[in-house]
C-alpha cells in the first residue's frame, strides 16, 4: 500500500479522525447557532422579552 508501519497508520488515522470530528463539530455549532437565533426570535415574538 503506502509502505507505512502499523504505528504510522494508527498515527495518521488518529489525526484524520480528529480532523473530521473537528469539522463536524464546527458544522454542528454553526447550525445550532443559526437555529438558536431563530428560536429566540420566535419565542420573543410569542412571549415577549425576558425580564431581568
Amino acid at each position: 500500500m503506502l509502505n507505512l508501519s502499523e504505528s504510522e497508520l494508527l498515527l495518521w488515522g488518529g489525526i484524520a479522525a480528529m480532523t473530521i470530528s473537528i469539522g463536524i463539530g464546527a458544522v454542528c455549532m454553526t447550525v445550532s447557532f443559526i437555529t438558536g437565533r431563530k428560536l429566540k426570535k420566535k419565542l420573543e415574538a410569542e412571549y415577549g422579552k425576558p425580564q431581568r
